[in-house]
Formats: C-alpha cells, sequence, structure tokens
C-alpha cells in the first residue's frame, strides 16, 4: 500500500475514524468521572549549612545537597509519622506523602495527597516540619546542617486527579488506533471490488471506463443525451477507451458480460450501443442472453420475435432487427427462450451470423454472466473480443478472477473490464473507483449543446430499413 494508497483509505473510513475519536474520547471521560477526586499542596524547605565562624549560611554546599537527599526517605519514616501525629493532637490528616530534591539544589519539595484538599495542604505542612524535626535531632545540636522551612502549602483549588483533558487525550488517541484498526482490516478481508486496481488485478485486463451510480441510466433507451452529465461523459470516455483498445484491428463483435447476474451489463451495453451510434457509427445490439433478456423493457420495444427465432429459422433476420431513436441504432431482441441457449449460441450459425453482421455494423452482444451458465464462453468463440462488467461493492474479486480464467480457457479476448455503479458523490468517491464527486452543474460548460441538436429519442420500434442482409 501507497502513501497515497493509506490517505485514500482515511478518506473512505472517515466516518469510522471519527466515530473511534468520539467513542474513545466519551470513554475517557467516562473514567475520568468514576475515579475518586485527589487533591495535591505542596511545601519546600531547604537544607543549610553553617560556615565554620557559625555566620553564614551555604544553602548551595555539595554538603547541603547530600544532606537534602539522605533526608527524603525520613518523610514516610514511622518517626515522621509519630510527630505528625503529635504536630496533630494525635489526628493526623489523611493522606499519601512523598518528596524530592530539585535538580542541582538543596531545595527538599514535600507532597501531600488526600481527597480532603484542606487536609492536602495541612499534611504538606506538617510533614515538612515534622521532617525537619526529625533531620535535626537525627543531626544534633551541635551540627552545622539543618532543616528550616522556605514556603507553606497552601489549600488547592482544583483536583491533581483524575486528568480529564489527559484522559480523554489519551482515550480518543486509543479509539482512532482501534478505527485504523478496523479501517485496514475491512481493506484486507473484504472479498468485494471497491476499486479500479482491484478490477484491473482480478480480471487481469486494462480498465476501460467506470461508470457512475446515476438512477439516469434507466433513459438509456431515450438516448445518450437524456443521461446526466457525468454519466454521458462516462459513458463518452467508455466509447472512445473501446475504439482505441486495438488501433491496428479494431474489434467488430464484442461481446460484454459479467461474473454474476445483477451487475449492470444489460445497461452498460445499452448506454454503449447508444453511444456508439450517436457518433455516426453503425451499430447493432444484439441481446444474446436468452435465458434473461433485458434489451426489449430497456428500449420499449417489442421482443417476442428475436436472436432466438433468427438461429431457428423461423423468421427472416431483417424481418427481426428494429431500429431505435434518432442516431439509426439497430437491436436484434433476444425473442422467446429456447430450452437450448447453449446449443443455439455455440453454434456455427451463431458464428455466421456474427460475421454477417460484422460487415456493415459494430456488433454489440449482451451476453449471460460466465459463472451461472455457459453461454458467453461459448460465445466468446465467435466474437473479436469480451468485455467484462464489474460491479462496486457487489462482485466478489474471487468470482472474477474465476470468470476470467474460464473465458482464458477458451482462449477468449477480453478487451477490458468496465467498473459500474461507482459511487458519484459522499465519502470515498475518489477512493472507490475514479471519483465522480463533481457535481452536475461543474460539467455544464462543457456539456452544453447548440440548440436543437438533441433529437427527440423516441422508443419507437420501427423495423429495419433492410440495412443488414443476412446471408444463409
Amino acid at each position: 500500500m501507497t502513501v497515497v494508497d493509506f490517505f485514500r483509505m482515511l478518506k473512505a473510513n472517515i466516518v469510522i475514524l471519527l466515530l473511534g475519536v468520539l467513542l474513545g474520547a466519551a470513554a475517557g471521560y467516562g473514567y475520568s468521572m468514576l475515579q475518586p477526586k485527589v487533591y495535591t499542596s505542596k511545601s519546600t524547605g531547604f537544607v543549610v549549612v553553617n560556615d565554620s565562624a557559625g555566620g553564614s549560611v551555604l544553602s548551595g554546599s555539595s554538603l547541603a545537597q547530600e544532606r537534602a537527599n539522605a533526608y527524603l526517605p525520613l518523610i514516610n519514616s514511622r518517626a515522621v509519622q509519630e510527630q505528625i501525629s503529635q504536630m496533630n493532637d494525635g489526628n493526623a490528616p489523611a493522606g499519601s506523602l512523598s518528596a524530592e530534591v530539585a535538580t542541582g539544589s538543596n531545595l527538599i519539595v514535600v507532597s501531600a495527597s488526600s481527597s480532603d484538599p484542606e487536609a492536602a495542604a495541612k499534611l504538606a505542612n506538617t510533614a515538612l516540619l515534622a521532617t525537619a524535626e526529625v533531620a535535626n535531632r537525627i543531626e544534633g545540636s551541635q551540627s552545622a546542617v539543618r532543616v528550616e522551612a522556605l514556603e507553606d502549602a497552601v489549600v488547592p483549588t482544583a483536583p491533581s486527579s483524575p486528568n480529564i483533558p489527559l484522559n480523554v487525550a489519551y482515550g480518543a488517541a486509543i479509539g482512532l488506533a482501534l478505527a485504523l484498526a478496523v479501517a485496514f482490516l475491512r481493506r484486507l478481508f473484504d472479498v468485494n471490488i471497491r476499486t479500479t486496481t482491484d478490477a484491473r488485478v482480478a480480471a487481469g485486463a486494462g480498465i476501460l471506463g467506470a461508470l457512475p451510480s446515476d438512477e439516469t441510466f434507466s433513459l438509456t433507451g431515450e438516448g445518450v443525451d437524456h443521461l446526466a452529465p457525468r454519466a454521458s461523459e462516462a459513458v463518452r470516455q467508455l466509447r472512445t477507451n473501446l475504439k482505441f483498445v486495438s488501433v491496428d484491428n479494431p474489434p467488430k463483435t464484442i461481446s460484454i458480460t459479467s461474473a454474476d447476474p445483477g451487475e449492470g451489463k444489460s445497461t452498460v451495453i445499452s448506454a454503449l450501443a447508444t453511444a456508439l451510434a450517436a457518433s455516426g457509427d453503425r451499430v447493432i445490439l444484439v441481446d444474446a442472453d436468452l435465458r434473461r433478456p433485458r434489451q426489449a423493457s430497456l428500449f420499449n420495444i417489442e421482443g417476442r420475435v428475436g436472436l432466438s427465432e433468427v438461429l431457428a429459422g423461423q423468421v427472416e433476420l431483417d424481418d427481426a432487427i428494429q431500429e431505435v431513436g434518432p442516431y439509426g441504432l439497430l437491436i436484434l431482441p433476444a425473442g422467446r427462450t429456447p430450452p437450448n441457449p447453449s446449443e443455439l449460441l455455440g453454434s456455427e450459425r451463431m458464428r455466421l451470423l456474427l460475421e454477417e453482421l460484422s460487415r456493415h455494423c459494430t456488433v454489440l452482444i449482451d451476453a449471460p454472466p460466465v459463472l451461472p451458465v455457459t453461454d458467453s464462453t461459448l460465445l466468446s468463440t465467435s466474437v473479436d473480443g469480451t468485455v467484462l462488467v464489474v460491479r462496486h461493492g457487489k462482485t466478489r474479486r474471487d468470482h472474477v478472477e474465476v470468470a476470467r480464467d474460464m473465458l482464458a480457457n477458451v482462449n477468449a479476448t477480453v478487451l477490458g473490464v468496465v467498473l459500474n455503479r461507482v459511487p458519484a458523490k459522499g465519502v470515498g468517491s475518489s477512493y472507490y473507483g475514479g471519483g465522480y464527486g463533481a457535481s452536475d452543474q461543474s460539467y455544464a460548460p462543457y456539456q452544453s449543446a447548440p440548440r436543437g441538436s438533441r433529437g427527440s429519442n423516441k422508443r419507437s420500434g420501427r423495423r429495419a430499413r433492410k440495412t443488414v442482409r443476412h446471408r444463409n
């Protein structure tokens, strides 16, 4: 994973990360509220050494510093505890004591902690005085070293523990770490295809296009101009990429399939066929999904007579083909479902039909999905190339890999992959598939067409004017 992939993953999981931080901070705050409040107060004293004449105080001498460090264990000694009790008439304040010497000095700092702020201040003061009394008693009256109180403790106004800001910060950090772990595990164990890289690696072919999730794709029968700007531009990009997939030997017969049902292959091929026809190409769309045909309903044409009847020799090809829209798109519906779809699609008659159609038109074949039936693998041997449609967030990587291997077993040519239903906006749109987060208005300056340039693509269902001649 590159740095760019890492930041894209962060963006894609921003909700989980924010939720983790908020929950962690809330847990830290709740933990702080459950802890008892502790108040800390400090008092300070100096260890001083008289000079040989008994006059001036050499407070910074090394002897004073050594004595200050030597007196630290006295703070929790029994002698000091008894002295504290005596100084408080046998009722010593409850709490804990600690002491330290300031670095490079002879300053002793006594800290007292208690649940009562007044008791903490009283304990700190009496502890320093008690320590000084015990230390001076140990040194004796003739000693040049003595402990003197410097600063009395004051009553604390705020508890020293729990440290609410610190606990909240720790909780937020732990929540963020857990959320990052969840994001990594989601990415690691996610079996569905969510990026163009996933689709390209699983299919073993390049990306021809990424189509956004857009409701206007249901209007492909109305023409590509009726799509939303981002959708129409994505279809045009797919059309351009497909034209340049093999410049020296451009494919004339192209089947479009998917690994599983419900990945949007029929919608993709209908939009592509309309875009090719709009660019001036002579295109015929053949609905070869004889088990679950979709093109007749998408273009709102009669579909009871079509490919099945032509292959069975019941009708002539010119009688089964229909012309729709203002661009002269030709459609050969699937017809009735035959009892032997695989045999029909893999027959020599089907190969000859596609060969005849390719002499006059670019032939796009809506093929059945690869994994449920063998129709697509049989059909792929009769076409110049196959395009795999992969649905974002739904298609499994292993399913695409199996479909790729099945097509490779019959020496099919996979022209590329189309990633379908990419998120058009929202968190993760730029990571999951290529980014369609721009608004329709941002495309408006590039998408506006001269007045009268768009035809009204009525779903006519007119018969083709003998454009394609069927040769037996």
